[in-house]
C-alpha cells in the first residue's frame, strides 16, 4: 500500500519534525536584528521633514542608546535603531518642541 502526500501534508510533517527537535535540543529562535535606518530616512518617517542640521542639534541628542555616529564627526554616517527611535518617539515626541529654529 502506498500513500501519496500533497504540499499541505509535508508542511504538517515538518512542522511536527521542527518542533519535535526543538524540544529536544531545546532551541532558542534566532533574536530580529535590529535595523538601522540613516539620517534622511528617519527624518522623513519620524522627524517631521525637519532639517538634518536640527535633528542633530536638537533631537537626536536626546535619544540616547538609538542613535550611533552622532559625534563622529564628517565622513561617518549617523545611524539610528528605528525600533527603539519609534518606540522613544511614541513616548516623547508631544514634549520636543518642533517649532524651535536653529541658531
Amino acid at each position: 500500500m502506498q500513500a501519496t502526500l500533497d504540499k499541505q501534508d509535508y508542511q504538517a510533517i515538518a512542522a511536527k519534525v521542527l518542533e519535535l527537535i526543538k524540544q529536544e535540543y531545546d532551541l532558542v529562535p534566532k533574536k530580529p536584528q535590529k535595523r538601522l535606518v540613516g539620517l534622511e530616512e528617519f527624518r522623513h518617517r519620524y522627524g517631521h521633514d525637519k532639517s538634518p542640521a536640527w535633528l542633530k542639534l536638537y533631537l537626536l541628542p536626546k535619544m540616547t542608546g538609538c542613535v550611533f555616529g552622532l559625534n563622529c564627526g564628517r565622513g561617518h554616517p549617523v545611524q539610528i535603531n528605528e525600533a527603539k527611535a519609534a518606540e522613544w518617539m511614541d513616548k516623547y515626541e508631544d514634549e520636543v518642541d518642533w517649532t524651535k529654529p536653529l541658531p
